[in-house]
């Protein structure tokens, strides 16, 4: 069986295709059409996948959406199905007439058939939060767990709760709009003058550092009502992200709630802002944590996935566990809505074809790759000089333990939001220095935000306080740099002792691993800083050429392409 997911239509528009239990190819539109954040239909992300696995479109069985229009069917909608009586709207307005005979009961997918012959298969569109479910449960090694999903907003919802066990989702309850995690996240993000829905890793790096915030906490505290149910609800008179027709997602009654002031953005955050961004941390930990525990009581799980817009929260992340019943939490590498076109066609593949599952580890390596001869081929063409490496992992340890930031490119490129070592920048964490470099070639980041550190998968209890065995494969969480070891790289070490961590197993990637060890026997700590190899306000590089535009645009000096080094005079 062979789908094709796609997430059209929502920030980060992706495809990805699902052959036999495994997810095969993915990738990101923006990837191709380097315009960040892309809303474009991913013509050409479907493109790659389908050449990837050496298909044409007449292959594929089906093909999966992870949005429901059809979820509007819940109530008559006369804009629409009365008023604009349109022929290309019969596909809505038809059935929704239709249900006022019938009664209302729209279920959580729609599928439209075409006839033989026509070129396109079968396609389903599936809500959103179910999407989302299957994302996180599918690509998890667990045969059964619970879930939680929470975002902004799917159709109406905004959190779901439920638990999945073999091929199979079931949803226990559901949080509607506009009573949104996401949404309170994104309010605080706008009220500290930063983009909402784009800008929320900036107020949680603000959220690290070591003030009291408990007066503010326990204000934004009283916005909020949690409920016996694990759900919760936020007091509209302090939030209107609701209200499309009006600026702004918050009132004026929540700027006088935290002393009449509003960010300013671009502003250098001073005492203020960083107090408001810890106490809604702090509150929105409060309130996931609150459906976690629910969660857990009813299903008795010691097993939990998360998925949606609010866990890419990497810091609550590395609390969860602590902080619930549950025993172990996996959250995949493209949690928010990029990852939803594997989650759709998972969803359909699993839930509606009832196809067994794949246990194996789910690589977040499922992007475009090149050989070396394509990425000699680009080279020549553009007449770049370039040294080839007889030890290419050897000789990159070289460059980072003397100093040097190195943009690193080699095999099949990342799905998800992070970048995992193929296409990535590379320091060295000893340097305390390394932080302010990066940012000033390239990367262009905020000084309080951090960058990450990247670790065999076996020595990650030496450094970061973690037990034997912790997996956090995806950067998806962050935890405690030991103590005695936070002034000896302070490189990866954020203010509060902190570091997003990435584990790396050679199985994974054989290459970035003995990158990594080559440069611990160098530096006497297998580790390295990596973060994404893109400019700021640019997608993540995908081809040789993105490689080679944004390496001489930047004040970079070192890229590695494959077995080739380029280097500027």
């Amino acid at each position: 069986m062979i789908i094709l997911g796609l997430n059209h239509g929502e920030i980060n528009s992706s495809a990805a295709l699902y052959k036999d239990g495994k997810i095969l190819a993915g990738a990101p539109e923006e990837r191709f059409n380097r315009n960040k954040r892309s809303k474009d239909f991913p013509a050409k992300a479907v493109q790659y996948c389908l050449d990837f696995a050496g298909i044409g479109f007449g292959d594929v069985d089906y093909v999966a959406q992870a949005w429901n229009p059809g979820a509007g069917w819940m109530k008559f909608n006369p804009l629409v199905s009365a008023t604009r009586i349109k022929r290309e709207d019969y596909f809505y307005s038809v059935p929704d007439h239709l249900y006022n005979l019938a009664g209302r009961s729209p279920k959580d997918w729609v599928r439209m058939d075409f006839p033989e012959g026509g070129n396109l298969p079968p396609i389903y569109y599936i809500q959103h939060h179910r999407t989302h479910a299957a994302n996180a449960f599918f690509l998890s090694p667990f045969e059964e767990a619970a879930f939680l999903t929470a975002d902004w907003r799917g159709e109406f919802e905004c959190m779901t709760m439920g638990k999945g066990s073999g091929n199979t989702l079931e949803t226990f309850s559901s949080q509607l709009f506009p009573h949104s995690l996401g949404m309170f996240y994104g309010t605080f993000t706008e009220l500290l003058g930063y983009r909402p829905d784009s800008d929320e890793w900036k107020v949680m790096a603000l959220s690290a550092y070591d003030i009291d915030c408990e007066d503010l906490a326990a204000k934004i505290r009283g916005t909020v009502k949690l409920c016996d149910s694990g759900l919760f609800e936020l007091d509209q008179s302090y939030y209107k992200g609701a209200v499309y027709n009006q600026p702004k997602f918050y009132t004026h009654k929540l700027v006088n709630l935290l002393g009449g002031r509003e960010g300013v953005p671009h502003a250098e955050p001073d005492e203020w802002y960083i107090r408001v961004a810890k106490a809604m941390q702090k509150v929105s930990e409060e309130i996931a944590t609150h459906s976690l525990r629910h969660l857990h009581s009813v299903t008795g799980s010691k097993n939990v996935v998360l998925s949606g817009g609010f866990y890419m929260n990497s810091v609550y992340n590395g609390k969860l566990l602590d902080q619930t019943p549950f025993e172990n939490c996996y959250v995949s590498y493209a949690p928010a809505d990029l990852g939803n076109s594997m989650g759709a066609a998972l969803y359909l593949a699993h839930c509606l074809k009832g196809q067994d599952r794949d246990y194996s580890f789910n690589s977040s390596f499922i992007g475009p790759e090149y050989t070396d001869d394509q990425i000699r081929q680009a080279l020549e063409r553009r007449k770049i000089r370039h040294t080839e490496l007889a030890d290419p992992c050897a000789d990159i340890a070289r460059l980072i333990t003397s100093g040097e930031v190195v943009a690193h490119f080699n095999g099949r490129m990342e799905f998800g939001e992070r970048a995992l070592g193929n296409r990535s920048i590379l320091g060295d964490p000893r340097d305390a220095g390394i932080k302010d470099k990066i940012n000033s070639i390239i990367k262009y980041r905020e000084g309080y935000r951090p960058f990450a550190p990247a670790v065999p998968f076996d020595r990650a209890p030496e450094y970061f306080e973690v037990g034997e065995g912790y997996e956090c494969h995806f950067m998806e969480k962050v935890v405690q740099v030991r103590a005695e070891f936070r002034e000896k790289l302070p490189g990866i070490t954020h203010v509060d002792g902190s570091g997003r961590l990435q584990t790396v197993k050679r199985e994974h990637n054989p290459r970035f691993h003995d990158l990594i060890v080559e440069t611990g026997k160098l530096s006497g700590f297998p580790m390295v800083l990596n973060t994404s190899f893109n400019i700021n306000g640019e997608p993540i590089v995908q081809s040789p050429d993105d490689a080679l535009n944004t390496f001489f645009n930047s004040g970079l000096t070192h890229l590695v392409l494959g077995k080739y080094l380029v280097t500027k005079d």
